[in-house]
């Protein structure tokens, strides 16, 4: 008996101190919200609705992002919103689970602005999705990341073509597409025919089917 309460304890005693780098690592999407928008309006992206993934909702200050020369309290305060994702990104990685080489950022407008000025800030970023939203922030060295971007070429708000669009709630004189694509080698563009400033039901599983394999090239010398 006594050796039978050995044995069992002791089979206890090594699943619970498994190291946790046994424990399954899955993708981490970060979802952005555009301006004036929260966290927790992105959830009626669909991401959560994705199967085999880590999703997080994160806020931006005065519920905008600072994506570099626009827009909104968040780049009026000089918010340095590159840094506060990726110590997010850091935090959710610590924890266990997420896989530090396929993290990807989708974002919507000013949420897809501020998923550009994240790739071209940093290099945690393996991918981004971008749907509606122009680059304004500086892109001297992105690094060889994923990006696909979806534009609606009866954008109003962010003209495809670029410019200051009539139904522009910033008055921001935005670069066209492609523009905003021209750092980022074997980017994806997706056009849709008549479709306004909007992020139409499907999209989330669009650019995850083209997001998936992208994984972040192991920097020499450097870890996480």
């Amino acid at each position: 008996m006594r050796r039978y309460v050995c044995a069992v304890f002791c089979a206890c005693l090594l699943a619970a101190c498994a190291p946790a780098a046994q424990r399954p690592v899955l993708p981490l999407v970060v979802v952005l919200h555009g301006l004036g928008g929260t966290g927790d309006g992105t959830y009626s992206y669909g991401f959560d609705d994705v199967e085999g993934i880590v999703v997080a909702h994160p806020d931006g200050v005065d519920r905008s992002w600072n994506a570099g020369a626009c827009c909104g309290g968040a780049h009026a305060r000089g918010i340095d919103d590159v840094a506060r994702l990726d110590a997010l990104v850091a935090r959710m990685v610590s924890r266990g689970g997420v896989d530090p080489d396929r993290v990807y950022a989708v974002g919507f407008s000013g949420g897809g602005m501020m998923a550009y000025a994240w790739a071209c800030g940093s290099h945690t970023l393996a991918g981004i999705g971008v749907v509606g939203g122009a680059r304004v922030a500086p892109c001297p060295d992105p690094g060889p990341v994923a990006v696909v971007a979806v534009h609606g070429d009866a954008d109003a708000g962010v003209p495809i073509g670029g410019g200051v669009g009539p139904q522009s709630v910033t008055g921001f004189d935005y670069p066209s597409l492609e523009e905003s694509l021209a750092p980022f080698r074997d980017a994806v563009r997706i056009v849709r025919p008549g479709v306004g400033h909007e992020w139409e039901p499907g999209t989330a599983r669009l650019l995850w089917e083209r997001l998936r394999t992208a994984v972040r090239p192991r920097r020499r010398g450097c870890r996480r």
